[in-house]
């Protein structure tokens, strides 16, 4: 059977960006779905909304079906100039109420999960689906220009702290680690030696045939977040893997509200696991 990568089409203008990344982390070993939700009209009335009026459903209907055209375009412009990992990718849309629910029911099938920064109330929900209730390894994309290659997996920067959620992150991105040239693995001190979580780190990794090398920063006054992407950029790294948890329904990190900053401001795409 076929790996299988997902990339979660919200949006026209963010859906290139989430196929190229797609595409960049498939390299040629696993086939692409292109997932859109087309959601039933009722799920998009506001609450200030009494009822839907037959004019305000024609609204909506007509406003998500230009949604879906744009993006079937948009799969169908990318599947064109993506050679043989476009032509054997395929495009599914579902009809559902809820976002997030479509978006864990096909997440859960499949190896890796891609979506682009959120723009926009709806994708925000997914992400924060794909994340903590898919049990899957999340991709997410960076704001980039498309046209030119993306590189991935070149040099893997591994976002660490000894805590379960990172090393289901580390476990899950094993086929992407045993590609990359370089792993790096990043760690803020904050008070304490993490020499050791770090040395187990290392160990496994060889005995998974992955060298690694470490970069243990000092927090100098910065965020955690903002440290991590100073020392991913330093060292040239083309991506970054970290575990995340939910606090409230504020997304973080076990690197303490470092996720926050990921998803701000980072240049880079990101491998994440709840």
């Amino acid at each position: 059977m076929p790996r299988d990568i997902v990339a979660i089409l919200v949006v026209p203008e963010t859906a290139r960006t989430c196929l190229e990344t797609a595409a960049a982390a498939a390299d040629g070993a696993y086939v692409i779905e292109a997932f859109h939700v087309r959601l039933e009209p009722e799920s998009l009335i506001l609450p200030t909304e009494e009822v839907m009026t037959p004019a305000r459903r024609a609204e909506l209907t007509a406003m998500l079906a230009e949604r879906s055209r744009c993006l079937l375009l948009a799969y169908r412009d990318w599947a064109e100039s993506a050679g043989e990992i476009g032509h054997n990718g395929r495009w599914s849309e579902v009809v559902g109420k809820s976002l997030e629910t479509e978006v864990i029911a096909r997440s859960k099938r499949a190896d890796l999960v891609v979506m682009a920064r959120p723009r926009e109330p709806e994708g925000e929900a997914a992400l924060r689906a794909a994340i903590f209730d898919t049990g899957r390894l999340l991709l997410l994309a960076s704001d980039r220009s498309t046209g030119a290659p993306l590189r991935l997996c070149a040099h893997i920067a591994i976002a660490w702290k000894a805590d379960r959620r990172a090393r289901s992150a580390v476990s899950a991105a094993l086929p992407w680690l045993k590609r990359a040239h370089r792993v790096t693995i990043l760690s803020v001190a904050e008070g304490e030696d993490t020499s050791p979580s770090v040395d187990r780190l290392l160990a496994w990794l060889a005995s998974e045939r992955i060298k690694a090398d470490r970069v243990i920063a000092e927090r100098n006054g910065k965020g955690i977040g903002a440290r991590l992407l100073f020392e991913a950029q330093v060292i040239g790294a083309d991506c970054i893997v970290m575990g995340a948890y939910r606090h409230g329904r504020i997304v973080e990190t076990i690197l303490g509200g470092a996720t926050r900053d990921m998803l701000r401001h980072a240049d880079l795409p990101i491998f994440m696991m709840h």
